[in-house]
């Protein structure tokens, strides 16, 4: 396989790799230039992460395995279409309705021809644009909702026991009573089995 064997190939990083195994995963006989790598497509296969998936297509792009056929704005401005991209080791076939060119395998990882080269493209790749200053100003700084609760609130309950209380003919109170977890056998709040107290 020429393309494991390519400098650029070396330079990726691991969830790179993953990725251009998990798109290829969806390739047929004919939808080169119609895959996607939408985070709701990808979850099913492992990716969680928004910020990784970003920054392992910036590197397949940057080493020359994907090409875009199909580019959007973006679906935080709206777009509703997600972006194409194109394997560019093998052919791709024209595709009419979703406006994708025919076009050669181009090889485009192949044109690296130092280790060197490549990981200064990777490299470069991996960094993220930076903000503009309409996407700083808009955002906000969330402070998290402090929460007062009551004294009531949070007294210490004990454990109430009826054959305790009848023995001593009165209530048993927050003062009187010792504080005790859930008796032995039960399940707690946090779902787990106690054995003892």
């Amino acid at each position: 396989m020429a393309v494991a064997n390519s400098p650029a190939w070396r330079c990726l990083h691991y969830s790179a790799k993953a990725l251009w195994g998990d798109m290829r995963a969806t390739l047929t006989s004919f939808n080169n230039g119609d895959i996607s790598a939408a985070l709701s497509q990808l979850k099913h296969r492992g990716w969680t992460s928004s910020t990784t998936l970003a920054k392992a297509l910036r590197q397949l792009e940057a080493g020359g395995f994907l090409r875009v056929t199909r580019k959007t704005v973006g679906v935080e401005k709206g777009s509703k279409v997600c972006n194409l991209y194109r394997f560019t080791d093998i052919e791709v076939f024209e595709q009419p309705k979703k406006h994708i060119p025919a076009v050669k395998a181009t090889r485009d990882w192949e044109g690296f021809a130092t280790l060197t080269e490549a990981e200064r493209a990777i490299a470069e790749a991996s960094v993220p644009e930076p903000m503009s200053p309409e996407k700083l100003a808009a955002r906000k700084k969330r402070t998290l909702q402090k929460l007062h609760r009551d004294d009531a609130e949070t007294a210490a309950m004990a454990r109430f026991d009826a054959a305790e209380t009848a023995v001593r003919g009165g209530g048993v109170t927050a003062e009187t009573a010792p504080i005790t977890g859930p008796p032995k056998g039960q399940i707690s709040k946090s779902g787990n089995y106690l054995e003892h107290v």
